[in-house]
Parts: C-alpha cells; structure tokens; sequence
C-alpha cells in the first residue's frame, strides 16, 4: 500500500495567521499547556473550581471536563488501568476490556491528552488490561469536548493523565504485588535538577484468567438450535520500559522527549462444545473445539516536544511529534472433533502491523480577561492486517487488508467572561478525512483485489457556559457535535471465521455516525462535600451498530453459519439524569456515589423488539481511615440494561474490597480483594424477527491481591497525601511528555 503522506490543505489557514500574529511576542517564563490557563488569566472559568475527590490536590473541574484524582485508591498500584477506569464515575470497563462512557461504547481514551495507537481498535482492551493503574496520575472525563479536541468518538473522550515529577532532587519507587494466578512488579525513578529532569521505569505484569462461557441460539425461521458451552484459561504476560528526558533551554523554552516500548505475550487454551437440535428438539449432531492461542504483541512510541512561552502572562506556544507502532502476531492451533468420528485440524495465523504519527502546534494567547486557543493536529495512520490458514477452510482464512488514512484539522476556541457571574467558551473545529483501503483476494477461491477511496471534510462547533450562583454553587451548560467514524476492521470485507458456526465481516459501506450533544448542570462544593447533579441530551444519525444473521445453507446437513457485521442502524435519541456525590460522612468515613438514569430510543426500523430501554446505572466507595496508618476502602460499580441494535446486554456489577497500612514512612503494605461477591458475570440477549439467542461469560471470581510498595529518596517530599511516589511514570511502557501532555487536540 502506497504511504500518504501528510496534507496541507485549505482549513490551516485561519490557524496559521492566528499563530504567525501571536508567536513573533511569545516569550515569558513557564510553559502553559493548552486550556490550562494561569492564575493571572483563570477569570473565565475562576469562579470557584470543584474538587471531586475528597480533599482532593488535583483534581479539579474545568469547563470541558470532569478531573478524578486516581491516586486516592488504596489498589492503584495493585490493579489495571482497566480497574483505575471502572472508579470514575460513569465510566464502565468490562472483562472483555470494552469501554462504555454513560453507556455508550463510542469513546475515546487518550494518554496525556493526545490519540495513541494502543488505545485504538483491538488494542485497546488489552493495552487497558496490562497498563498499571499505579501509573496514572488523575482521570479527565470529558462528556462534551470541546473544538480543542477531535471530534472522534460520539460518546466523549477518557484522557489519562500520567504521573510526574514534580519536585526536585532524586526520587523513586518499588512497588510488587501478588495474587492467585498474578503478579506484578515496577521500579521507576527521576532526578529533576530544575534545568532538567530525566526520569524511567520497568515494570513487568502476569495474569491468569479463567472464565467460562456459554450460549443458546435459535434460528426463528427453521425453528432450529444451537447451544455451546465452554471453558478456557487464559495468561498474559507484559513486560514494559519507558525513558525520558526534559531540558529548560532557558526561562522562555523548554524541549522534552520520550521513548516507551511494551510486549504482551497471550497464551489460552480453550474447549468449547458445540450441539446443533432440529426443529423436533432431535441432536442433529455437533463437535468438540480445543483450541490454543498464543502470540507476543509490541508497542512503541516516541514523541519530541517544544514549548514556548511569551511575554503576556498565559501566552504560549507548544509543538507535539509523536510516532508509534503496534505489532501483534497471533497463532492458533484448534482440533475439532465431530459427533460423526471424524476429526478436522486446523491453523490461522493472524498478523498486524499499525504505525501512527501525529504532528500537532498549539497555540494561546489572552485578550484581556478573554483567551483564544488555536492549533492544527495531522494523523496518519498506515495500517495492515494479514490472515494465513492451512486446513478445511484454508483458503477462506486467508487474506490481506491495508489501509492509510490521513486526519488534517484545525480548530480555534474563545474563551470570555461576561459580567461577574458567567464564562462561556466557543469552538470551531473542521477535520478533513482522507482513507484509502486495499483487500487483496485469494486467487484460490476467484475473489478479486478491492479497493475504495473515501475523502471528506466535517465541521464540528462546541459551546460551553458556566454561571456562578454564588461562591461554592455553579451552573454548567455545554453542546458538541461528535463523530463516530467506522475503525479499519468495520470496513474490511474479509469474512472471518473464529469457528465453523461463527464468521464475521466489515461493511466497506458504512457512513460516519455523527451525534449532538447538550448538557446541563448544577454543582456545589461546601467544604468537604462535592455534589453535582447533570441532564444530558443527544441525537444520533447513521449510528452503526452490530448485526447478525444466519448465512444461506447450501447443505442442508450441514452446521448453520451465524455472520455477524456492521451497519448503519439509523437514528437514536438518548437522555438521562446523572448524580455524582463527593465528601466526608465523618472524620474518618468518605463516600463517593454516582448514579445515572438513563433514557434510550432506537428510531430507525428495525428487526429487534428492544428499541426502547430505561435503565438505572451507578457506583459507591467508601473509604474509611480506621488509625493514622490504617485504612479500608470498598467500591462496587453496576451498570443496566444497554441496548445493541438487535438486542441488548444484561445489567453487570463488580466490586473491590482493599486495605492499606503504612509500615514506615516510605513502605506500605495493600492487600485488595477483587470481585469480593463473585458479581462478575454478564449476559448479551440478540432478539430479533429471525434469531433469538442468550450468551453468558462468567470470570474467575474473587482474587486476593497482596502487595508492597516501598518510596525511594525522601519519603516526604516525594509523595502524595496517601503516601504514594508523585514521580512521573510511564502508562505501563508508554511515556507521556512534560507537564501532562502535548496539548489538547
């Protein structure tokens, strides 16, 4: 596939002449990041910021997001990011590492305010499943982003912020846990010196996870079933390595760069039992599936950085140039065993090979009490897919995908306060998509090369507005508009075949979902107690959805083949009430709730009967600090009934128990239960005209965690409120850049 490279195209203008007018006087004396303005000019959006977390440092509300203090959990250095994820308020990870904000899977996860490879497509949910949550710093949770952002990902947009060195001198951390079936280990360390700060890590990470699974299908046409049941266990292990370095130029300057490298190594062994019943409820016959499934996959990411700062106070300018690469390399070897003796063997390998680049300049500048933010980010991604068999449906298997895409945007924003009493920030964003795809067909089986080139432009606007009541209490008001553009998989028309009764393909003809989000808030900080109370509102077009149907029998002994796909469902309309409560019940008793009510509509004709679903969906933790060095926390999430387009997943729950006592100064014994009430099971109902079908998964129950983290240098200066390492880390192998991130885009 021919590599494109970056565009140039007509929407940088309006930027270029704001950078060019604003960057001749850039000179003051420390590097602002994007929407971050300073003391001297946080007047639009001053009027007081809400903490979330409990006394919290911070974490602390801006205009765009919601800001979740991560290092308050007594498991932040047991557990995932996954498990980091599953605290915030809304937020929900399943054991599959799918990720739903408010119920809606069409979100985004950045590290350090920028896009990265490993949190996209398939990577995603297991890059989220071996990255230390002991890494990340604080969650950005942004509902509505705004123009600084791309527009990408109808449901919002999830932002980790990693840890960093904040103090001078020399600092460190040991951290090692370990568990039924788990371990994990890290050693980091920085020295800051104020003209510079170099700073590591090494961790390693294993996971053992059995689970169980099981369903029943029904053709509603032929009257016939199918049921499967299954068990497997599976082992991950990671092992990851970051490094970095930031240099102060001088008081106006600084430059940084990072580089970060990952392995996950996948070993399961599955069997799963198939068994296929006629219209009379007669066996018509089935197989034994044993499987075993192995692979390594590398991630890589470099990034080099420049900041500037000017005269004006809250003026800057900042460069972002980040390159990754994600390889995988899965092997699988299966045997089935057929009800009728005989016995087929087969092997698929499957290869990945995805680059990213991502060049980004922004820029800020104050007009008085007002701010504008202005900047243009390019993205290219020149990714493949490649599919090898040997076996009965060998030349099925086989198959190649690439594509390359280039993003070119540009946004601006202004931010202005008007009165004493209101702040409102307005954007503009335009993004210009240009994709090219390639499916190379397999001579053996007549199918001929395909390719398809797709080119457009989307102007996305967001508007935001607080009102300050009076000094504690706060109205919000927020709109955006969003895409959901289909991942490179959804477009590939490559059947693939994970059995001999299950295949799934792309839809090459999918259109982008685009979504209007409102919002509105009330919200209350009153010394130790946060609360806030927001509706939303959003309308959905061409939303894309997953669609199964049972392919043409030519042999009508033969098993019945369930294809699922994507497409364009229609339009959907969604609403809801959400709580969040923050604060301190006692001196030694905290509670954190969160409880969303949510409203879903399907508009669009369809096959399935659920189109409407209401649905109540929440978390609680409390934290209760028993003695100076003791203390409990128990925290437990469950989220409703969500609707899929042909169905809808099951209500799900899960919780952690965890204890904390500081040894010494610089040592701390944690010790964490997770799924302490074995609530970790999920159910997918698909009903429909033509199928009816019940799948469940269930995972291996409760896992006790015991772990050690011990604070290198000065135990005091170099910790949080809880005794933990500030120091800057990298999310589990992937570095992030100085001062939280390469800006907003």
């Amino acid at each position: 596939m021919r590599s494109t490279q970056f565009m140039t195209t007509g929407l940088y203008g309006l930027i270029l002449c704001g950078c060019v007018a604003g960057a001749l006087p850039v000179m003051a004396q420390e590097a602002a990041p994007p929407q971050a303005a300073p003391d001297a000019v946080a007047k639009p959006d001053e009027a007081p910021t809400t903490t979330v977390t409990v006394e919290g440092k911070k974490a602390q509300n801006k205009i765009d997001r919601q800001v979740y203090d991560n290092t308050k959990d007594i498991d932040s250095q047991t557990g995932t990011a996954a498990d980091a994820l599953n605290k915030v308020p809304s937020v929900n990870v399943d054991p599959t590492g799918n990720v739903t904000l408010r119920g809606n899977s069409s979100v985004q996860v950045y590290v350090d305010g920028k896009p990265s490879v490993m949190m996209q497509g398939d990577n995603r949910a297991g890059a989220l499943q071996s990255m230390s949550s002991g890494d990340i710093d604080s969650i950005e949770v942004m509902t509505n982003p705004g123009a600084a952002f791309s527009s990408e990902g109808s449901g919002g947009i999830i932002n980790l912020v990693m840890r960093k060195n904040r103090k001078p001198g020399t600092s460190g951390a040991i951290n090692a846990n370990i568990g039924d079936g788990r371990y994990n280990a890290s050693l980091n360390g920085a020295r800051n010196t104020g003209k510079y700060t170099i700073s590591g890590g090494l961790s390693i990470r294993h996971d053992q996870r059995p689970n169980r699974s099981g369903s029943v299908s029904q053709n509603l046409m032929s009257d016939t079933t199918t049921e499967q049941s299954g068990a497997a266990e599976g082992k991950m292990d990671n092992v990851s390595a970051n490094a970095g370095i930031d240099y102060n130029l001088g008081e106006n300057d600084s430059i940084g760069s990072q580089v970060a490298w990952s392995r996950r190594e996948m070993d399961n062994d599955s069997q799963e039992t198939y068994a296929n019943y006629g219209a009379d409820g007669a066996y018509q016959g089935g197989y034994t599936r044993t499987s075993h499934n192995t692979g390594p996959h590398d991630d890589f990411s470099f990034d080099l950085n420049w900041n500037h700062t000017g005269k004006q106070a809250g003026e800057s300018l900042k460069t972002d140039l980040r390159f990754g690469r994600s390889v995988g390399n899965t092997t699988t070897d299966a045997t089935n065993a057929n009800s009728d003796g005989t016995t087929d063997i087969d092997k698929r390998i499957a290869q990945s090979d995805f680059h990213n680049a991502v060049f980004s300049v922004d820029y800020v500048r104050p007009f008085g009490d007002a701010q504008m933010t202005t900047g243009i980010q390019i993205t290219q991604d020149n990714n493949s897919f490649s599919n090898f068999a040997t076996g009965k449906n060998a030349a099925l298997l086989t198959n190649d995908f690439a594509y390359d895409q280039t993003l070119s945007a540009a946004y601006i924003t202004w931010q202005q306060p008007i009165g004493e009493k209101w702040t409102v920030q307005g954007g503009l964003r335009a993004e210009a998509l240009d994709l090219n795809t390639e499916n190379y067909g397999n001579p053996d089986i007549t199918t001929d090369d395909t390719a398809s080139h797709i080119n457009y432009t989307k102007i996305s606007p967001s508007a935001f507005a607080t009102y300050a009541l009076n000094d504690s209490t706060k109205l919000r008001f927020s709109y955006s508009h969003r895409l959901r553009r289909p991942q490179a998989q959804d477009l590939n028309p490559f059947r693939t075949y994970r059995d001999e009764q299950n295949v799934s393909q792309g839809n090459p003809d999918l259109k982008p979902e685009e979504t209007d989000s409102f919002e509105a808030g009330y919200e209350k900080s009153a010394g130790k107690i946060n609360y806030q109370i927001r509706a939303y509102y959003r309308k959905t077009d061409n939303e894309i959805t997953d669609y199964s149907y049972y392919l043409p029998q030519t042999d009508p002994d033969a098993p019945q083949v369930l294809l699922t796909t994507k497409r364009n469902f229609g339009d959907s309309q969604s609403g809801g009430l959400e709580g969040n409560f923050d604060g301190k019940l006692t001196q030694k008793l905290s509670l954190r709730l969160n409880g969303n009510l949510a409203y879903t509509k399907l508009d669009a004709a369809s096959q399935t009967r659920d189109t409407e679903a209401t649905t109540l969906s929440g978390r609680i933790s409390f934290d209760y600090t028993a003695t100076a060095k003791d203390r409990f926390q128990l925290s437990y999430f469950a989220r409703g009934k969500q609707l899929t387009g042909q169905g809808y997943r099951a209500p799900f729950g899960m919780g952690n128990l965890s204890y904390r006592h500081q040894v010494t100064p610089k040592a701390a014994l944690v010790v964490t239960v997770q799924d302490p009430f074995r609530t970790a099971k999920f159910k997918t109902i698909v009903d429909t005209d033509t199928i009816y079908s019940e799948s469940s998964r269930s995972l291996q129950g409760q896992v006790i965690m015991v772990g050690l983290s011990y604070t290198l240098g000065g135990a005091s200066s170099n910790k949080d409120g809880e005794g933990q390492w500030n120091g800057r880390r990298g999310p589990g192998g992937w570095g992030g850049p100085p001062g939280g991130g390469g800006g907003p885009m």
